[in-house]
């Protein structure tokens, strides 16, 4: 992995305009890739080993530090939370393998984990039963019950609970939850962090933050903007002091 320059950066927010977060997700990755032809192999990455990437992305993009902002769900008040990258980072699980396996209930079944394939599939469904359903259907590669065959959607829910708790065990980085107390009345509660939407967030800031700035240069010294963005930001810092009122 490298890191992108600025230019490279403002290409990918302007491609991200419409995609969802799991095709802007592959579209950040795929700018850090040292080779372009592993976009296919990329979106193969189970979704932890996915996040994981977006991580180390975002350290090197912005820092460790992390600064969030929720909103209680039990008082609506305002809470704001400083973490770091490492704060997020768990041991790496054992996701190298294929196929994972499942036995329950009398029944065997072959599953793979998630991955931005997947994601992407689940855009078309209308509701999270639907969604629930492709996802099942994509993931579980074999179902046994004895030496009978069956289809991924007979499981009943409690093995399919089982299943998704079972890829969530094999791939914990994928889902992080954060560990909030509301100041104001005490309530505590775990939102979801989802490092591909909070990175992408980040990045539109950024993005209209350093257009500002050429726009400015651009008036002021009739730079072109590959010239502008070719400065490094301390130097560019400083020429926005000089032609500052």
């Amino acid at each position: 992995m490298h890191t992108p320059t600025p230019a490279q950066l403002l290409q990918v927010w302007e491609r991200g305009g419409d995609p969802s977060a799991a095709a802007r997700a592959l579209l950040l990755l795929g700018c850090s890739c040292d080779d372009e032809a592993a976009i296919d192999e990329l979106a193969a990455l189970p979704l932890g080993r996915r996040d994981a990437r977006l991580l180390e992305l975002r350290e090197r993009l912005f820092g460790s530090a992390i600064e969030a902002v929720a909103t209680c769900p039990q008082c609506t008040a305002t809470v704001e939370a400083t973490f770091r990258c490492d704060d997020l980072r768990l041991p790496e699980a054992d996701t190298a393998a294929s196929a994972l396996e499942h036995a329950a209930h009398g029944t065997h079944v072959q599953f793979r984990l998630p991955d931005s394939r997947d994601l992407l599939a689940l855009e078309g469904c209308g509701d999270a039963e639907a969604a629930r359903d492709l996802l099942l259907a994509r993931c579980v590669l074999d179902v046994r019950g004895g030496d009978q065959s069956q289809a991924p959607r007979s499981l009943p829910p409690e093995l399919q609970a089982e299943i998704a708790g079972a890829m969530a065990q094999a791939d914990p980085q994928a889902d992080l939850q954060l560990a909030f107390r509301c100041p104001e009345c005490d309530h505590e509660w775990q939102p979801l962090f989802d490092i591909a939407r909070f990175l992408w967030q980040e990045l539109h800031a950024w993005a209209l933050h350093l257009l500002r700035e050429v726009d400015t240069l651009a008036q002021a010294y009739h730079w072109a903007e590959a010239d502008i963005l070719a400065l490094s930001p301390r130097r560019r810092q400083a020429y926005l002091e000089l032609c500052a009122p």
